[in-house]
Order: structure tokens, then sequence, then C-alpha cells
């Protein structure tokens, strides 16, 4: 089963409701949602994780039943449940005098005595539930569940609002959950809507899920094993509907309707009279929405009778009434599906043709209405006719950035280009066109599969133009195929410098200096830029010059000109904006955040990065490759600034989203989190996926060699892990980047002094040493790494100081660094533990201690513990009741802010972090406060005086 999707908010809610029960106030919560949309499954996590905070959760629901109700059915089952659970001795003691009273309703699964008169005395049963539920809640809070009450009788429906209205100050929540758009006049709907309910109800409307959720959720399910295409098919059928998801998906991704949904919808059709079926089939091939007036035109029936038979067709749920433009859709996809395979073949074609007759009319004043056009054209075999539509519709798709609807009519008009013999005349482009148009159509719906494969046709066809290489290039580096797009770009390259200058040539030599840097020679990629940037001054191109200073930028950066290298960025990602060319804002958002954080301005650099992303959701293109690089770039910055729990939970979406080859530095950014956080299997297995992919990028060689060496090392390979570091040292010698080589060094050098038994140990050493001293250190980040060398080196030969390690870690500090800097100073701890400087070590190794609690940084928190219990390392002072729950000074912050009434957001802004920063130091606190959510924390921290002072 797939992990909770698409429900942060809904758990957030319930969670927090949960939290004021706990204090006394009592919850009427309401969750309303479609069939099979996962209201059971919200409920159920739920329950799960208030039961782990120590509530007692009682949870029945009612049944469809053809004949009769069971009276109060789902309380019946919360308390059979219960005994099956617990056993009827503990049941009753939590139940508590209450218990006996309800014989009637228990006495089929207990030893209760049933009391004749109860079940007809409705308030002695409401009286009874109430003391029993108060009685549970006196010793914890209670989380009392019914579930699907659309279909609960009247006593239940009468109970449920006994409970709502007289709950003051019990520590019970009331869970229902049921099915939305319930007819007028039903029970529970009338119920609901009085005003006493309403004013007491927490409602949470469930929603499908987005395209984005429905990729996960498939990918989950599959294990990665479903392309992003067929998830978006099952998302256009499904319309997010988890449990109709499910079904598509294990039918084997059949294009036809699962039979047990075709069963399922197709009863729902037969209880329709004659008149409202032919509506219905018309409406049918008419696709998601028809208007009133093109539904009446095409059915041909007289008025009467076709309001007669829209009444029966509304009633019955089949279709939904869109009164904002007189139109009608189908209450769900699988239902049209379902109805539109009832419609015979000669039927069909006649009605398609007849619809598209009729659209073609009002193509005129309404030019939107072409993707049906052209779907009804094809549809109905009019070949010239679809083809023509189809161009044109996907012309304008791309003018809005509807991007799949552009890419589904361009693969629709080069479907019929082969049956069409004209087919240039008659969709009046040629066929070069509609293949690049579909590809760039494809890279932008996360579609790069198909992208390449178009573009590779359009090039076959036009090997001598230098555009269609140079898009190539692009759509193939976008897809993982490094080494072939960096051969694209050179044919276009060869092709585009015979001529006059040109923005095609700009850009051929810009993404060519990009490939340069991205092999780490900085300076010929500077040079190969600053052409570029000439050639598009020449041909009079504003977004390349923008293009070619977006290289030259990353490349001053990594050559040390920082603050030249992030202007020429800021003017590049202007530039992009400002001639609204979509791939070079991302591109220069996902480069000015890297040299942001090169250059120091971490904050900034989350920023850009989560600005960008923002844009990519807006523009719905946060399925592209750049979507997916700039989600990887936050999770780095935010892996080196401490956000690891954002970081973790925004990389797990971003590679359940993409396709393996896609998401290489992806992998390798959460492989080096897992190993940080001592999920060694986990990184091993990550590790294992990416260590043989083709690359020769320094970025990407560097961390893998690092991460493989730290895993053998925990492995207890220390020969292994040193030969793994000599090897990425090799593997980018003669590149420009000596951070790339320091942090090689330091890995190696602290695995060294760690290690023993190796032969030629003190060679190894010496040789790593020679290669950190020789390496440049242009930046602050490269001189803290060149110290930490030298300070292992000394520790290796077991000459370190404190005064060594305290000048790393404040580096660290300085840098915002809060791995590296615990770890410096745990080992600042263990040479002032051998220098005899006892209170230094205990302070060093507490706040290294709370630093790495902080982070979940597990196996560096055992290393600490170990030095503290070996050394009986104590602090300097008892600690006062403040710092007896070994609270950070940040936590204590945050908690402080909390307690004046601020929100998460605003903490966030006073102290100049993230509202997810602030979510994580809560958490922490909670976990030290021995406290569940906000309220407990608040009561605990005024009661022990935290703040009196």
């Amino acid at each position: 089963m797939a992990g909770l999707v698409g429900r942060d908010y809904e758990i957030t809610r319930l969670t927090g409701l949960l939290g004021e029960v706990e204090n006394g106030t009592p919850a009427f919560v309401v969750v309303s949602g479609d069939a099979g949309v996962g209201k059971s499954r919200l409920v159920g996590e739920f329950c799960d994780r208030a039961r782990a905070s120590g509530a007692v959760v009682l949870s029945g629901g009612c049944l469809e039943l053809d004949g009769g109700v069971i009276p109060y059915g789902p309380l019946v089952e919360a308390l059979r449940l219960l005994v099956r659970q617990r056993g009827e001795n503990e049941a009753q003691q939590l139940a508590g005098p209450a218990w006996n009273e309800l014989g009637a309703l228990i006495a089929d699964f207990t030893d209760a005595e049933p009391t004749a008169s109860m079940m007809g005395a409705q308030t002695r049963v409401f009286g009874a539930v109430s003391r029993l539920l108060d009685h549970i809640g006196v010793q914890a809070p209670l989380v009392l569940v019914f579930e699907d009450v659309q279909w609960a009788d009247t006593a239940t429906l009468d109970l449920l609002a006994y409970l709502a209205l007289t709950s003051s100050d019990q520590r019970m929540m009331l869970l229902c959950s049921h099915r939305s758009k319930l007819p007028a006049g039903h029970p529970l709907r009338t119920k609901l809507a009085k005003p006493e309910l309403t004013r007491k109800a927490h409602k949470i409307g469930l929603e499908p899920f987005t395209a984005w959720e429905s990729r996960v959720f498939v990918a989950a399910l599959s294990d990665g094993q479903v392309s992003p295409e067929q998830a978006d098919h099952f998302f256009e059928l499904a319309e997010g509907n988890p449990y109709f998801t499910e079904q598509l998906l294990a039918a084997g991704g059949d294009s036809q309707v699962p039979e047990s949904l075709s069963d399922l919808m197709l009863a729902r059709l037969m209880r329709l009279g004659d008149n409202a079926m032919s509506v219905v089939r018309v409406a049918a091939v008419a696709g998601r929405r028809v208007s009133d007036e093109l539904l009446a035109r095409i059915a041909g029936l007289e008025d009467a009778v076709i309001d007669a038979a829209l009444t029966e067709c509304l009633d019955n749920g089949i279709l939904v009434e869109e009164r904002v433009d007189d139109s009608y859709r189908f209450q769900h996809a699988l239902l049209r599906e379902t109805a539109y395979n009832t419609v015979r073949s000669r039927e069909r074609k006649r009605l398609h043709a007849a619809l598209a007759e009729a659209l073609t009319e009002e193509v005129a004043y309404n030019p939107y209405v072409l993707s049906e056009l052209a779907y009804h054209w094809s549809a109905a075999d009019r070949t010239p006719e679809a083809l023509r539509a189809a161009v044109v519709a996907g012309d304008l798709a791309m003018r809005v950035r509807a991007f799949q609807d552009a890419e589904a009519q361009y693969a629709r008009a080069l479907d019929l280009w082969s049956r069409q013999p004209d087919a240039e005349t008659v969709a009046r482009v040629g066929k070069v066109r509609i293949l690049t148009a579909a590809a760039d159509a494809a890279r932008w719906a996360g579609h790069l599969g198909p992208a390449v494969a178009w573009m590779e046709e359009a090039v076959a066809h036009s090997p001598l133009d230098g555009v269609l290489h140079e898009r190539l290039g692009n759509y193939r580096w976008e897809a993982g195929f490094d080494a072939q797009s960096v051969a694209a770009y050179q044919e276009a390259h060869r092709l585009l410098s015979t001529g006059p200058a040109s923005a095609s040539g700009s850009r051929a030599r810009s993404a060519l200096a990009t490939a340069q840097v991205k092999i780490g020679n900085y300076t010929e990629a500077l040079a190969m830029a600053r052409r570029a940037e000439q050639e598009a001054h020449e041909a009079g191109a504003a977004a390349e010059v923008g293009r070619a200073r977006n290289s030259s930028g990353l490349a001053r950066v990594l050559l040390g000109e920082h603050d030249e290298g992030v202007t020429e960025l800021r003017q590049a990602k202007q530039i992009a904006e400002e001639t609204d060319h979509l791939e070079d804002m991302l591109r220069a958002s996902a480069n000015l955040g890297v040299c942001l954080e090169r250059a120091g301005h971490v904050a900034e650099a989350v920023e850009i990065f989560r600005a960008a992303l923002d844009r990519s959701r807006e523009l719905g293109v946060l399925g592209s490759r750049h979507a997916g690089l700039l989600a990887n770039n936050a999770c780095a910055t935010l892996f080196l600034t401490g956000g690891w729990d954002e970081a973790d939970q925004l990389i797990r979406e971003v590679l359940r989203y993409h396709p393996a080859r896609e998401t290489t530095f992806q992998r390798l950014t959460k492989a080096e989190m897992d190993i940080a956080t001592g999920r060694f299997a986990e990184a091993g297995h990550l590790l294992e996926s990416v260590r043989n992919h083709p690359s020769a990028q320094p970025k990407f060689l560097s961390p893998l060699y690092r991460c493989l060496a730290e895993l053998a090392a925990r492995q207890g390979n220390t020969a292994a892990a040193l030969e793994t570091v000599r090897h990425g040292i090799e593997a980018i010698a003669g590149r420009e980047d000596d951070l790339l080589v320091l942090q090689l060094c330091a890995s190696g050098l602290g695995i060294a002094a760690d290690g023993s038994d190796v032969p030629d140990l003190p060679l190894i050493v010496e040789d790593l040493l020679a290669r950190a001293a020789s390496a440049g250190a242009e930046d602050d980040e490269s001189s803290v790494l060149a110290a930490w060398c030298a300070a292992e080196g000394d520790r290796y030969k077991g000459v370190d100081t404190p005064a060594t390690w305290h000048a790393v870690a404040e580096g660290w500090r300085a840098l915002a660094r809060p791995y590296p800097m615990a770890q410096a100073l745990a080992r600042l701890a263990a040479a002032a533990v051998r220098a005899g400087e006892k209170e230094l070590a205990a302070q060093a190794s507490e706040e290294a201690a709370d630093v790495a609690e902080q982070l979940g940084a597990a196996p560096l928190a055992t290393e600490i513990v170990k030095l503290r219990r070996t050394h009986r390392l104590q602090p300097r002072t008892a600690p006062s009741e403040r710092h007896a729950f070994r609270l950070t000074e940040r936590e204590l912050d945050v908690l402080r802010w909390l307690c004046e009434g601020l929100t998460n957001n605003e903490i966030a802004n006073r102290l100049y972090i993230t509202k997810n920063t602030v979510g994580t130091h809560l958490h922490n606190a909670y976990r030290k406060l021995s406290v569940d959510n906000k309220y407990q924390a608040i009561a605990k921290v005024r009661a022990i005086g935290l703040f009196d002072d």
C-alpha cells in the first residue's frame, strides 16, 4: 500500500484538533468526499497517529443494507472492537459504570444483561453513551469515529447530534465521514444543515489528487515502474480518485476501463429510461463537458422530452449541471467512458461528425473549442479536417502554456499525418515544425522520452539544421543523456558557426560553455560564454544575451569571482523574465541559487529555489527536469544549513515523481542525507543505482566517491574507503574546482584518523595532506576545508589541539553549516579530553550532542554519547530548570514566542528562519519536554516557570 499522499493539510488539521481535545475542548469533525477519494484511508492514518499519542480510539462504520437497519450500528461496532482489542474486563474498567447500562446494545458480545426497556428509551441510551465516553475521556483523550454516516439509521444520527451539541468539556473528538453530494432531503444532509450543528462542525472536504499527487501515488504503488505518461493517463481517467487509480493500475495499464469498475458504472446507467439513456450517449460522445444548446441540438428531442431526460440524469447522479456556463458534465470520467462504450461504432461516427460540424461554427468566436473539434473530426474518420484542427489547437495550447493539451494535439496530428497523402498541404505546415513543437510540449509536460524521440525524428528529416541539433542537445540533457547531449551541441555549433551571427548559434555556444562548466573546465567555459554573448549582441538577440550570461556567471563564481558572477546571473534571470523565456528563467534561477550558496548567501539561495519551484507549480511544469533539479538544489542547500526534515520530504517527492535516469543527482543527494542520518542500507541501495552512471561532472563524482568511501568506512573497511577516496581525486584531477578536491581530502583524512591496520597508511595521509595544501583556498568554505584537512592530519598523528578544532568549528558556524560544525565540536571535545581540559570537553560535547540530536544525525550522536560516557563528561554547572531538558538556545527562542501566542509563520519572521525550520525546532522541543503538542508544551513551560526570569 502506498503511504498517505496529498493529505498533509488534513492530517495536520486533525492533529491540531486532537491537541485541543487533550486540553479539554471537544471537537466535532465531519470529513466528506466522493466514493474512493480516500476518506477511510485518511481517517485510518489519523487514528493510528492518535493511538500512538496515547488516545483511545473507538471506530465503527455504517452499512448500506437493502432492507432494515442496525440501530446504533457504528457505536455497537466500536464497542465490539474495543472488547476484541482489550478484553471485556479491561473494556468495562475503561468505560466505567455506564458499560452495564448499555446491556441491550452489547449483550451479544459481552456478559452484560440486556435491559428490556433500553432500546426504546432513546434518552437513556444517549445518557449512558455520554457517561461512558466521559469516563474514558477522563483517563485519556478519546476519538470516536463513525464512518459512512450517509447510511446511518435515524437513531445514530440523533445520537451524533446529541453528542456534538452536549459536549462542553469532554476530552472527546467525534469524527464522522460521509460521501459528498448528498441529494436534497437526505436525512444526514438535513441534520448537518441545522444551524447549531453547522456552528459546531469542523468540516474537512477531501478533494481528488492533483496530477502531481496522482503521479506520486502511482509511483508508490508500482515501485516507480509506471512511466509519467501512463500515470498521467490514469489521472485523466480516474480524475484523481485514488481507488479508481488503484483499479486502473491493477488492470495492468490497459486503456480499457477495468471490468470491476465498468460493471459498477454500467449498473448505474441501466437505471435510466430510454430517453435519458439517449441523452447520455450524446453527452458521452461529446466528451467531458457539453453545452446545453449543443446537447439539445444533437440529441434531436423535443424540449419537454429532453427536459425530463436531463432531470432523470441529474437526479441519478449521472450528469452534473454547471450553471455558470449552462453545460453538463459526467459525474466521473469513468462513467463517461462506460457510457461511450455502449454507443455502436456507426452511431459514434455520426454523432462525432454532427458535433464537429456544430463546433466549426463556434470556432470563429471561441477558438478554445479547437481541441474538441480535432477530437471529433478524428473520431469521425474525417482525417483532413482533424489534421488541420489538431495543428491549430496545439499551437493555441502552446501559446497559453497548456503543455499537456498541446502535446496531445501534436501527437494526434503526427498520427494523422501518415494517413493523409498531402498532409503538408492540408496542415499548411511541414512535419518538422510539428515534430519540434510536439517535442517542446512534451518536455514541459514532463514526458522527456517522447520529447527526445520526436526531436531525433526532426533531426533525421533535416540533418543540416543546426537549430534542431541544439534543441536535441537540450532534451537529451534533460533526459539524462549527457554524452549524447554534448554531441548534439557540438554538431549544432559546427553547422551554425559557418553562417552569420544568429540567436541559435549563440545558444549552441552557451550550451557548450555550460557543458564545459559541468566537467570542471571553467576558464574555457568562460571564454566560450563570452563569444556566445558577443554573437548574441551581433544578432540582436536579447534572450540569448541572458543565456550567455547565465553560463559566464556560473563559470566566474566557480573560478572564485563570486560577486561578479552572481551579478551576471542576476542579469541573466532578469533578462529571462523580461523576454518571458521559461527555460532560461528556470535555468538562471537554478544556477543563481547554486552560486549564492557557493558565495555564502545560503538563506537567499534557498529562497531563490523556492520561488522558482513556486513559479514552476504556477505554470504547471513541476514535472519538468528543470523543476526536478531546482528541487534537488534546494534539498542540497537545506541539508547544508540544517533543514534536514524539509530536505528529506522534498527529495522523496522528487524521486517518486521523476524516472530514474532523470534523478541521478537527486538520488546522490538522498544517499548523502541517508548516511548522515544512519540509514546506511538505503544509502547503499541508492549509491549502487548511480555509481555506474556515465558522468564526467566533478560535482557528481566528488560527492559520489565521498559517499562510497564513508559507507565503506562505516562497514569497517578502511582500506577500501581510502582507495575510493583516491579514485575520486583521480577522477576529478585536472579540473578547476579545488573545493571538490578539498572535500575528498577532508573525508579521506577523517577516515584515516579513525582507522588502523591499513598498509602504507602514513604515506596515504601525507599524500592527502599534500593534495589539500596544494589546493587553492579562494573562498571561505575552501579555507575552512583546508583547516579541517590540516586538523584531521594532526588527529591522525595524535597532535591535534582544542584550539585547532575550535577554529574549524567556528569557521563552520560562520558559514551556518551545523553538521560539520557539530563534527568539529566532537573532535574538539576529544582533543580537550586528551589535553586534560574536561570542562571544555563537556561544553563542546554538549553543544555537539544538541546539534546532532536536532538534525537527526544518529551516527554522530552515538559517537558523542560514547565519548561523554567513556570520559564521564558533565556540564560545568548543575543544569538549571531551563536547561534540564537540554533545550538549545534556538528551541528556547521558538518556545518563548510560541508562549506569546505567535504562529509558526510569525515566529519564522521574528527569527529570520523558515516556517519549516520552526516546525523542526518545535518537534525537537516537544520530544525533550515529553509533550505531544503546543498546548501541552505551553502548559508545561508555564508550570515549570521556564521563562519566569
